[in-house]
């Protein structure tokens, strides 16, 4: 009896390198079989960025711990990385891309698991005072900590993978390098976290064509932002340039960290820098026009600041002093020009178009920033540190609207029948720079006595916080070291000063430390494995043989 046909053979499918982007249709589908699982809001074609699903699907492995870590990381880590600026990376860019790119994927999960351990070392081994739990101890054996380090590792090894298979994608680099900065920040990895920056800061050179146009990066960044609808690049590379000048207005002033030169080194010296900057008529209107002059700004005064401050410290070396003082008008008057649109959106009818208090808290905060880049500004010609004691008032007062903004960060006030006394945040860290290099700023620089105090009691106020690489308890102690230094400190007397009590002098050894006394805070090291800062001080005044004395200081976290 015939029994049919016998079937062929099917040979089995060789097995080739997996694909990570994957075609449209397919993500698509899986879009809308997640959107009939989920509640979702219906596409709006207008919307550049497209939905994503809750959590990741086809083969990636995702067991329980995976699925809450991205869930964590989706829901409230993304919204406290970047509070201010607004950034879509974290909350979409990043997880969208996690849908198809293994190396984003794993990265989400490595910031999520980190942040889990960190909310149980701050829950089971609490801080306790002034003690300092911004970084983790090494005698602590915590599964989400050794989850976290293991997604990182296997992010490390899918782009080096994707690398050598396909070749340098430099979007998914950017965002990969940008979250890889994110899990280094978070762990204190100071000299990792740099490396990456100056790393992903080449990649992004190579994203935007120059051909022929003799800008440098960041002129040609401000012409799209003037006349090129956004993209998702052009908001890497404004993160990018944020992180390039962390360190421009703490007072390092030996300038190694200096990444911010990197968007400006293709600078022809024939190009005229101020008066043909935008900035020299463009009072901004908006928030986020706001936004997008610091940016613009910021990177070209930390250049600034960094070269005065190097010839502060080499005098031997000659320098076009005229030069330097034209260059510091023309920045005053940009900053004064920037000030006045910050002015009118707080205090005119413009007002109105900043309708959320997260909008509120980050006008506040560019204010904040904008009056400490004044006081840099005006007095960085100054070798021997005097002309700061002008602005005292204007420190005091950076101090006073450090606490408030502190308070409102951590008890909002829609929050405060729910709020704690450990306050609204549960994880302790931001990526982005906030408060504390303000703060660092004015220990470092106003040599008041009760004002100085004031800030390095607010920095140990919340000892285990960090923003970015810095963290509150370190720079409150390289402040009261310098503080010491200067013949101005009692240790006793930083950890819990009330200035609102405080007589000038009371406690304090010296109200206002003499010119011949006076440091700078030159330089530092992180000594990543020992769990030391290495702080190095250098005196304003050179010494019988016209050297610049240097003392250093050993910090122990």
């Amino acid at each position: 009896m015939c029994e049919g046909y016998v079937l062929p053979k099917t040979k089995a499918p060789a097995s080739r390198p997996e694909r990570l982007l994957l075609p449209k249709p397919k993500l698509a589908s899986l879009v809308a079989a997640s959107s009939r699982e989920t509640t979702a809001e219906s596409p709006r074609p207008a919307d550049y960025y497209p939905l994503v699903t809750p959590i990741p699907s086809f083969g990636f492995e995702l067991n329980e711990e995976d699925k809450w870590y991205f869930a964590l990381y989706r829901d409230q880590i993304a919204y406290e990385l970047s509070p201010y600026c607004q950034a879509n990376f974290f909350s979409r860019t990043s997880l969208r891309d996690s849908m198809v790119n293994r190396c984003v994927h794993h990265s989400i999960l490595s910031i999520g698991a980190y942040a889990r351990a960190l909310m149980d070392l701050h829950n089971e081994y609490p801080s306790g005072g002034n003690a300092s739990r911004t970084w983790w101890p090494q005698s602590v054996l915590n599964r989400h900590h050794q989850a976290a380090l293991v997604h990182h590792a296997k992010a490390l090894s899918h782009l080096r993978s994707n690398i050598g298979q396909y070749g340098i994608d430099s979007r998914v680099t950017m965002a990969a390098t940008l979250l890889f900065i994110v899990f280094e920040n978070m762990q204190g990895n100071y000299h990792s976290s740099g490396n990456l920056i100056r790393s992903g800061i080449k990649v992004l050179t190579n994203i935007r064509n120059k051909g022929s146009d003799p800008r440098s990066i960041l002129r040609r960044q401000w012409h799209r932002y003037l006349t090129t609808p956004h993209d998702e690049v052009d908001e890497m590379t404004s993160m990018f340039a944020r992180h390039s000048v962390a360190s421009a207005f703490i007072p390092l002033a030996h300038g190694k960290f200096a990444y911010h030169l990197l968007f400006t080194e293709d600078e022809s010296d024939e190009m005229d820098y101020g008066l043909a900057s935008p900035l020299t008529f463009t009072v901004p209107q908006t928030l986020e026009q706001a936004r997008q002059v610091w940016v613009y700004l910021a990177v070209q005064l930390a250049d600034f600041l960094s070269k005065a401050a190097w010839h502060n410290l080499h005098p031997e070396y000659e320098s076009d002093g005229a030069a330097a003082y034209r260059e510091q008008a023309m920045f005053l008057t940009l900053l004064s020009d920037l000030g006045m649109g910050l002015d009118s959106l707080l205090y005119t009818a413009a007002a109105a178009a900043i309708d959320s208090r997260q909008s509120q808290r980050s006008l506040e905060l560019l204010r904040l920033h904008h009056a400490v880049a004044v006081i840099a500004t005006s007095c960085c010609l100054d070798p021997t540190e005097m002309a700061y004691d002008d602005f005292a008032p204007q420190f005091e007062d950076v101090v006073q609207r450090c606490r408030l903004f502190s308070d409102d960060y951590y008890y909002p006030a829609q929050e405060a029948s729910s709020s704690t006394s450990s306050g609204s945040s549960k994880v302790g860290f931001t990526n982005e720079a906030g408060r504390l290099p303000l703060l660092a700023f004015v220990g470092a620089k106003c040599r008041r006595a009760r004002v100085r105090a004031a800030a390095v009691a607010l920095l140990r106020s919340r000892a285990d916080w960090r923003e970015g690489s810095w963290d509150s308890s370190s720079l409150a102690d390289a402040v009261a070291g310098l503080a010491r230094l200067e013949g101005q400190g009692l240790d006793d007397d930083y950890d819990d000063y009330d200035d609102s009590a405080a007589v000038e002098g009371e406690g304090l050894r010296v109200s206002v430390p003499a010119k011949e006394d006076r440091h700078v805070w030159s330089n530092m090291f992180w000594d990543f494995e020992r769990r030391q800062m290495h702080v190095e001080y250098t005196k304003v005044l050179p010494d019988a043989f016209g050297e610049l004395e240097t003392v250093s200081y050993v910090v122990g976290v």
